[in-house]
């Protein structure tokens, strides 16, 4: 799996948030995290860690929460990925191997490395908003 359940369940937030935000409009990680069915505090951790790196805001307090800047909806989807994991995976062998390249493979090389990089491709090329529209528009869903 190229994506670990920190980074999917990161992407699956940042996109509730942008399928859901409005001006003075905030979640907090209770409601997120019923919302998409997730442990509350582990994701509570991650929306925190993507609030130190800028990918979404929150404000504390009665009425805070966490919530997603027009400037944030500008973001590559890697981006959420970049501030969880980094893309590490995106580069390193489908089986782990240390050593595998185009003149030494493993035995999965060859099939794996167009899928993991165009897999990369898709969430490099893909705002945060570019996900939130077919969201919005009920091509895809966040919520199962």
């Amino acid at each position: 799996m190229l994506l670990s359940k920190s980074s999917t369940y990161g992407i699956r937030a940042v996109l509730y948030l942008a399928s859901r935000c409005e001006p003075g409009k905030r979640f907090g990680a209770k409601i997120i995290a019923s919302e998409l069915k997730l442990p509350e505090a582990f994701l509570g951790k991650i929306l925190q860690d993507l609030v130190r790196k800028k990918v979404i805001s929150s404000i504390k307090g009665p009425k805070g929460g966490f919530f997603i800047t027009p400037e944030s909806l500008l973001l590559p989807v890697i981006s959420i990925v970049e501030a969880i994991d980094g893309t590490e995976s995106f580069h390193s062998c489908g089986m782990g191997l240390s050593e595998c390249n185009d003149e030494k493979p493993c035995p999965i090389h060859k099939e794996y490395g167009p899928l993991r990089d165009g897999f990369f491709k898709i969430l490099s090329d893909n705002t945060i908003r570019d996900f939130k529209k077919d969201i919005k528009d009920g091509k895809s869903f966040v919520i199962s």
